[in-house]
């Protein structure tokens, strides 16, 4: 796949001309290349699960600060201009030879060796054999076995004890050890050079089909089948793809033989490159932004439940609070009839309607005035308890309800400027911290969801920011939804001065109810109602508001997508 990879990238990249180059990331490098009119981004990305060479359509970022290696890159390959891409045969090795000038003008040229060996994956820069530079160096250890550091010679990895399939001779030897026809394909994975297991897999399945299926070793032709193999990796047709199979997916320069199913095809070995790694990083980017905030709403929730929970303790302690005021009242009212000394006071109860008797118990060591004050005092302490941890309680729960309206937003989020959006949310209510650079955010703000129907244009947030921006910004008559009793998006339909027809109102709410934490159900109530009755109370949260004059429907959840 390499081999052929470089090949196709020899074709369309010869000649071209470096403009720009910039490291995206810690394990990647772009070079912008130009070549007769026609503009090219060059990505060697070295990531030990994403490691690859192709032109990619993505549009990566350079960061604030510029890498060393980059910076190093830029020295020597500026305006530099590619000789050729190849591959070393049967090693998982590509190189770029450049023709490069310095300022002065002196020409030389460079080599830059592009190692695909998952962990091991490294992009090292050459010149005359000598390592001017790497984005992963070793110590200067001269014990190790390869080592890769400014000044020491570049030496390819140490030879895989395995056959060439390109000699004949020793590949008819190593052939001749195969003793059952049934471990061909992982004999040929372990004893040549140059291919995985699922491309000998591919080769020998291949190969029994246009032979026939061998039953024994006896009926293995080894001159043909090594034929077979030589070509199949000179690979003369080009079919690339992703194929699943066993519910994993991978790209294949050639379309396998093997159970399973081709998801996409691709014209070319780039595209079919570019377009499964970037979707596999974008996932897991996706998957990783997603678990951060989660983890980070989580952990903010938790501290609430705790501070709920200690409130609500206090309160629970609080709950004989008025049997204390009645028994202090009743010590005083009775006064004149108790005795000090006494463990228990036994008196009618004037606060109940039949008059009923209680007994206070007392504090023999003090007196029935005392004992009175004593039940007062722990009234207003417990009075003041209430006063200050109730109004704490309600705004606990307010944000243990916000957080279930921030949970949905994640779970509902699509793109990373919903993340965005979130995290600038949270960062604006102190759940998270955002590092920022010092400039000036030129982020533009996201967009919501847009749909057209019926002449009309609806609206839907994609996140509370979203739900306050397009509430703000909606004119005094348009419709506004949002789902009763569940969190859901912010929805506007564009009014533009007439009244909106009921179809129109139905689609809208429909979409609502798609996009809230009831869209599994059925019979969803949307209210409804003009934007001007809309209110955001003071210092509320991101997305809160309240309604008047609303009209609720009853609707089922559909996306229209």
């Amino acid at each position: 796949t390499i081999k052929h990879t470089a090949k196709e990238l020899n074709e369309r990249l010869s000649g071209a001309k470096t403009e720009r180059i910039i490291q995206p990331t810690k394990d990647s490098v772009v070079l912008f290349m130009h070549k007769n009119g026609a503009s090219f981004r060059f990505l060697i990305n070295a990531n030990a699960n994403y490691a690859r060479i192709c032109l990619t359509k993505d549009a990566p970022q350079a960061p604030l600060t510029t890498p060393s290696f980059c910076m190093l890159l830029r020295k020597h390959l500026s305006r530099s201009v590619i000789k050729r891409i190849d591959a070393i045969d049967f090693e998982r090795i590509a190189y770029i030879d450049l023709i490069c000038k310095d300022d002065l003008g002196e020409t030389s040229e460079k080599r830059l060796y592009c190692e695909i060996m998952g962990k091991y994956s490294n992009v090292t820069l050459t010149e005359n054999g000598r390592i001017l530079g790497a984005l992963k160096v070793t110590g200067m250890d001269e014990n190790l076995l390869r080592p890769i550091y400014p000044g020491a010679q570049y030496k390819l990895p140490a030879p895989q004890d395995k056959c060439e399939i390109s000699d004949f001779e020793k590949a008819v030897k190593t052939l001749e050890m195969l003793e059952d026809i049934n471990d061909l394909n992982k004999f040929a994975f372990e004893k040549f050079k140059g291919v995985s297991q699922m491309t000998a897999l591919d080769i020998c399945l291949k190969y029994q089909n246009e032979h026939g299926v061998m039953r024994d070793i006896k009926e293995l032709k080894i001159n043909d089948f090594i034929e077979y193999f030589a070509n199949y990796y000179s690979c003369g047709e080009i079919s690339p793809c992703i194929f699943i199979s066993k519910g994993k997916s991978d790209f294949y320069i050639v379309r396998p033989q093997f159970e399973g199913q081709i998801i996409k095809e691709f014209d070319n070995i780039n595209d079919a490159i570019d377009y499964y790694y970037s979707t596999k990083e974008k996932t897991f980017s996706f998957n990783l932004k997603k678990q951060r905030l989660t983890d980070a709403v989580s952990s903010y929730e938790k501290k609430i439940r705790k501070k709920l929970q200690i409130n609500e303790e206090k309160l629970l302690s609080c709950a004989d609070m008025e049997s204390n005021r009645i028994c202090g009242e009743l010590l005083i009212a009775y006064l004149y009839k108790l005795k000090d000394g006494e463990d228990k006071a036994v008196v009618e109860n004037y606060y109940d309607k039949d008059y009923k008797t209680i007994t206070i118990k007392l504090d023999k060591t003090l007196t029935v005035k005392e004992n009175a004050e004593r039940y007062f005092k722990k009234y207003n302490k417990q009075k003041k308890t209430v006063a200050a941890v109730t109004p704490q309680k309600a705004e606990e729960l307010n944000e243990l309800e916000y957080i279930e309206s921030v949970y949905d937003e994640i779970e509902r989020a699509e793109t990373d400027d919903d993340f965005s959006d979130i995290e600038e949310e949270l960062a604006a209510h102190s759940i998270i911290t955002v590092k920022t650079s010092g400039k000036k955010d030129k982020r533009k703000p996201s967009k919501p969801r847009y749909y057209e129907y019926s002449g009309y244009e609806i609206f839907v947030g994609r996140n509370n920011l979203q739900n306050d921006r397009l509430t703000v910004s909606a004119d005094r008559n348009d419709v506004w939804l949002h789902t009763k009793d569940y969190h859901s998006s912010h929805v506007i339909i564009k009014a533009n001065g007439n009244k909106v027809p009921d179809d129109v109102i139905l689609f809208a709410a429909e979409i609502c109810a798609f996009f809230s934490k009831a869209k599994q159900g059925t019979k969803i109530p949307v209210d409804y109602t003009l934007r001007k009755f809309v209110k955001k109370p003071p210092k509320a949260k991101t997305g809160t508001v309240y309604y008047t004059n609303q009209t609720t429907i009853l609707v089922d959840p559909d996306e229209h997508k």
